[in-house]
Order: structure tokens, then sequence, then C-alpha cells
């Protein structure tokens, strides 16, 4: 899979995560501001996504083309003040236009594959993105709690708790793909299986998955004494583990041909 249309899923991934994740906190009485820099922090990576198609001669027909440009009109309503429907629904096509792009460049990249291998590597990739863009969204929620000090713990705890399923279904999508294709992996140069492959695969697993569900159970453990620095502190070394795992599954992809 060319490096250009990894970058263009890694980033895609990235914007999704980040606007489900936002979908979890649409109650919290954070100020416009939060979700104004998380619906810009969603937006960036799309667009860059999106320029970077262009430049390589994507027409304006091409579904990644289309979900993206979705997801970029509804920035102005998805970062703003989250009342009433309008906000949902400008949510809502986000996510719908960076799922249908994330989509569709797993599809261009990797045509070779079945549909029901092509269905998990779509899950798979969204569910990478959704660890990452959820755990670092936790992470800037955290941080909050030191400008609004009387913030109700419950929406940091419900957003925890929001990261430990994207990582279980991030760990479940990374098993169905081993399994769906384990002769191929099997047989790979170096194979999956063997001394080299389950090196990196290991630290697919304990860096990007593993660990940060160990750090999860600790910030819920902090969260339960109402002690959201330490809650935070916790999140920030998860996040940076998460986009180490994240950027292992980019390889993986690249010299397996399989989204793990």
């Amino acid at each position: 899979m060319a490096w250009t249309l990894l970058a263009q899923q890694f980033l895609l991934e990235l914007g999704f995560g980040v606007l489900l994740a936002l979908a979890f906190v649409p109650d919290a009485p954070v100020g416009t501001l939060f979700y104004r820099l998380m619906g810009t922090c969603a937006a960036l990576p799309v667009a860059a996504a999106f320029a970077m198609r262009l430049r390589a001669g994507a027409p304006w027909s091409d579904p990644a083309i289309l979900g993206a440009a979705l997801a970029l009109a509804a920035h102005p309503i998805y970062s703003g003040a989250p009342r009433g429907g309008r906000w949902r629904v400008g949510l809502g096509a986000g996510l719908a236009g960076s799922a249908l792009a994330v989509g569709w460049v797993v599809r261009a990249g990797l045509p070779e594959l079945a549909p029901v291998g092509q269905l998990v590597g779509v899950f798979s990739s969204l569910a990478t993105g959704t660890v990452a863009g959820s755990v670092g969204l936790a992470m800037v929620l955290g941080h909050w709690y030191l400008t609004v000090p009387k913030l109700e713990i419950r929406h940091l705890a419900r957003l925890n708790r929001m990261t430990v399923a994207a990582m279980l279904a991030s760990l479940g999508s990374l098993g169905a793909g081993c399994l769906v294709y384990a002769e191929r992996l099997g047989h790979a140069e170096p194979p999956l299986f063997g001394a080299w492959g389950l090196f990196y695969l290991g630290t697919r697993l304990a860096v990007g998955l593993a660990l940060p569900l160990v750090f999860a159970a600790m910030a819920a453990s902090a969260l339960r004494f109402q002690n959201t620095r330490s809650a935070t502190g916790i999140l920030y070394a998860s996040t940076v583990l998460v986009l180490i795992g994240t950027a292992v599954s980019v390889f993986l992809q690249d010299s397996y041909r399989v989204p793990l």
C-alpha cells in the first residue's frame, strides 16, 4: 500500500476518532472554546488528507473526497456550542463523511482483499482511530478541570469508559484480522507469527492496547477519588502510547497488506 494512501488513512482515522469521542461529551459545561478546539483538531487531519488526495489526482467524484468534504463542511456546526439537534446533525455528518473517506481509502489501498476482509479492515481502521482520538480528547478534557474546577467527574469518567470500549473493539478487530488472514500472514516474509513479526505485533498489542487499558483502569481509580490531575497525567501517557500503537498499525498494514 502506497505511503500516500497510508498517510491519508492515518489522518482520516484520527479525525473520525476525535469526532466520535466528541459525541460522548455533548452536555459537559466546558464552554464553546472546548468544542471549537476539539472540532478543529478533528477537521485539520481530515483537511490534510483531503488536500493530499486532491493533489494525488483524485477526481471530485471520488467517495473519499466527497466524504472528507462533507466532514469539513459540517465543521462550523460541530465546532460550535453543543445545543439542540443542529449540533448533533452536524456531528453526525462529520462522522459519516470521515467514515466514508476511511472506508474508501482502505478499499483503494487494498483492492486484493475479499469483501469480508475489507469489512474487517475498515472496522479495524475506524477502531484504531477511535482509540487515538478518544484518549487524546479525554486527556484534553482532563486539563479542562483546571479551568472549570467544579466540572462534574462523570464527564471524564464516561469518556474514559468510552476509551476502554474503543480499545476492546480494536483488540477484537486485530484478532479477527489475524484469524481471517492467518494463512497469508503466516507465509509472508517475514511471517507475522515468526520472531520479527511477533516483535512488531507484540509492540502493537502491548504499547497500543494492553498498557493503555491498564492506564484506563488507573485513571478510573483516580477518578473514583475525585483526583482529576492524576487521571489527566495518566491519560497524557496513554495518548503517547496509543499514537505509537497507531503508527505501528500503519507499518504492519504496509508490510502485510492487512489492517492490523
